[in-house]
């Protein structure tokens, strides 16, 4: 079952350009590691400045996402000279969400939406789009057509009520695109996107918008593969009755044709690429009996499996494709970093990548987009120090050149180092998790900090903004994979069904034991504090062990189990409803019993709870009932209410003020 995550200026010049180096690389400038200090909150409240980077298919220009919250607006600049050639900039509620090239001199871009009184803002499902040079800037698609417009010449004759998503930008095109619609429900007195919505396949106009119906999928929930001429020709989704389904077309003119996959888990398939001859598709899943997701292929006209590659100790968590973007030449699995496999170690693109992770060293490394030649490449380089840099890279003098940092007020030298671990739980389970400890010596008060979702979500080894803060602020912090959590095989994820407040409690409970047993923290010294799962984690901790933590902070958490029924966007869709009876069960008792709202008299410890009164996923009325019981029970509880805020904040004032807040509250408490 796939879940429901229930966890939140344009002035460019010549400047942005650094010098040429080898892979050989030329990184931002090199300094000596500095003392530790204390760090301003804004760096870590802040956005990226730069967003998204990608090349234009014939090599000579970007076009890049920058300004507020790195995304307000879109600049083009040639890669010769690094002159600004045009651009756009959005209104103030309105954000570029995304953007593709069709072609060397035109983009379709798409935007997300800041609805008034909420911060948070949600796709429009619209598409624009516009020249190289600012010029023939159109909306192409949406429902604010028939005349209506938001900006300079951004109409359509003809509204639609639906949410566009470009499934491939057709580059041997140049001038249409290929998208998927989801049509609206209407309801009372608006229209909303609905989970349940079937795509229909559309050929896109990317100058005056017309639009050409070239079929349609019959599966809510449809993750779509175009094979190697650009069709739909396989997908993966839910059938009317909310059971996966694998379609495919032998040609395109061909009608759908259902066939099933036996000996795989259903809910774990997951398409990635078509073969070279359009014959096979590679797709992700794991076999019954398997303990991990593994990559195979499929031959479509005999419907042959064959096992391509699966890790011993984890999942296949994604796979790596070519410069083109379409041959599958490697697999990454993640236990606690990054691990490749090459589907075959002298295949060009192997040797690429190789280089660049030796050029890169303990850093992530990815390739945004590259020249439709494959000579040049946009890669993106971090880890669990740096945010990211960009770099643009020569695939033949094999030579990157320094473009620029999304966060280049972080300063790596100044952050702390994640170190993953390994434990075992009471009842013997493998665990994984990352310990994020500050400069000096500890023990050290310490931050319990469980991820949202929760099931198939998980923590990484990466730059997280919140947990630098908290280690800048003389805090350990301790990340868990609880049992539920994605990337280790599904027995793994579904160990966590039912299991909320019970043993995935206790995971959380192990880890924090083991981290007072290696002397990093100590009893009365340390605090738990989650985001939406992680915030029912938080406060069911002091529920269930009412003397480990020295207080709680729950954000945008679930505290009835039972209300996650009724309100808010999950049981609003069949699917939804279907995840709810399978990760919490419906027997009202136990229900109950794991929801800290109805254990509010076994809460020892000072709770502080934050909450946006626009939370589309976990509705506010949850904090409600969270702080009515405490209150009841003259338990200590402190209210932080986000006017404008959804599920999490997103304004950056807003952000820096729950900071303070949570910084308050545990320097308050810790020390």
């Amino acid at each position: 079952m796939r879940g429901f995550v229930i966890c939140a200026t344009l002035g460019l010049s010549a400047g942005l350009l650094g010098g040429a180096s080898q892979v050989v690389a030329q990184t931002a400038d090199q300094k000596a590691a500095p003392t530790p200090q204390q760090i301003p909150l804004e760096h870590f409240t802040k956005f990226d400045e730069f967003g998204t980077i990608k090349i234009s298919p014939n090599g000579e220009s970007v076009a890049l996402t920058a300004g507020k919250r790195g995304r307000s607006g879109l600049v083009f600049m040639d890669l010769k000279d690094g002159k600004v050639t045009g651009g756009l900039r959005t209104f103030d509620r309105f954000e570029i969400a995304d953007f593709d090239w069709i072609s060397s001199t035109r983009v379709v871009y798409s935007l997300v939406e800041h609805k008034p009184g909420v911060t948070t803002p949600s796709s429009t499902g619209e598409l624009f789009a516009i020249d190289r040079d600012s010029k023939n800037q159109r909306m192409i698609y949406g429902f604010r057509g028939g005349g209506r417009e938001i900006g300079t010449r951004l109409q359509r004759d003809k509204a639609e009520y639906a949410s566009g998503f470009v499934i491939s930008p057709l580059l041997r095109d140049g001038k249409q695109v290929l998208i998927a619609e989801y049509d609206w429900v209407e309801g009372a007195s608006y229209w909303y996107f609905s989970a349940d919505a079937k795509p229909t396949i559309t050929l896109l106009d990317t100058q005056d918008g017309d639009k050409k119906r070239v079929g349609q999928v019959p599966l809510s929930q449809a993750e779509l593969l175009v094979d190697r001429d650009d069709q739909v020709r396989f997908a993966v989704g839910y059938n009317a009755a909310t059971e996966l389904t694998v379609l495919w077309k032998p040609t395109l003119k061909d009608s759908w044709k259902e066939f099933s996959l036996p000996g795989f888990d259903d809910e774990t398939i997951k398409p990635r690429a078509f073969s070279p001859d359009n014959e096979s598709v590679y797709f992700t899943s794991e076999a019954q009996g398997e303990k991990f997701t593994a990559l195979y292929s499929l031959t479509l006209k005999t419907q042959k499996v064959e096992k391509v590659f699966g890790f011993p100790d984890q999942d296949v968590r994604d796979v790596i494709l070519d410069l083109s973007g379409r041959e599958l030449v490697g697999v990454v699995g993640y236990k606690g970093k990054a691990q490749f496999h090459w589907l075959n170690e002298n295949d060009p693109a192997a040797k690429l990548y190789r280089a660049l992770f030796a050029a890169f060293p303990n850093q992530n490394v990815s390739i945004t987009s590259t020249s439709q030649d494959g000579q040049l490449a946009i890669v993106f380089v971090a880890s669990d120090v740096n945010p990211g840099d960009y770099y643009l890279f020569n695939t033949k003098t094999m030579r990157a050149q320094y473009l620029k940092a999304a966060r280049s007020w972080i300063d790596p030298e100044q952050m702390r180092p994640v170190e993953s671990f390994a434990i075992k739980a009471r009842d013997g389970l493998e665990l994984q998790g990352y310990l994020t400890r500050p400069a000096g010596k500890g023990p050290f008060p310490m931050v319990v900090v469980p991820h949202g979702g929760p099931h198939g979500v998980r923590d990484y080894w990466e730059f997280d903004s919140e947990v630098q803060m908290l280690a800048n602020r003389g805090y350990a912090v301790l990340q868990l994979n609880f049992r539920g959590s994605g990337g280790f095989g599904k027995p793994f994820m579904t160990a966590g069904y039912r299991e909320w407040g019970a043993k995935m409690q206790d995971d959380i409970t192990d880890a924090t034991r083991w981290a007072f047993e290696q002397k990093v923290s100590e009893p009365g010294r340390t605090c738990i504090y989650g985001a939406s799962y992680g915030g029912y984690a938080a406060l069911m901790g002091a529920v269930r062990e009412p003397d480990l933590y020295r207080c709680a902070i729950g954000y945008a958490g679930v505290y009835d189990l039972e209300l996650m029924f009724s309100s808010a966007d999950i049981p609003r869709s069949k699917f939804g409803r279907s995840y709810l009876d399978d990760v919490l069960g419906n027997n009202v008792q136990d229900l109950r019993a794991r929801s800290p709202a109805y254990q509010a008299e076994k809460i020892k410890i000072p709770v502080l709870l934050i909450h946006g009164n626009k939370d589309w996923r976990v509705d506010i009325e949850q904090a409600k009932r969270m702080k009515d019981a405490l209150e009841a029970k003259k338990r200590s509880v402190e209210w932080m209410p986000l006017s404008r805020e959804g599920h999490g904040a997103y304004d950056e004032g807003i952000r820096l003020e729950v900071s303070q807040r949570v910084l308050a509250f545990l320097d308050k408490h810790l020390k």
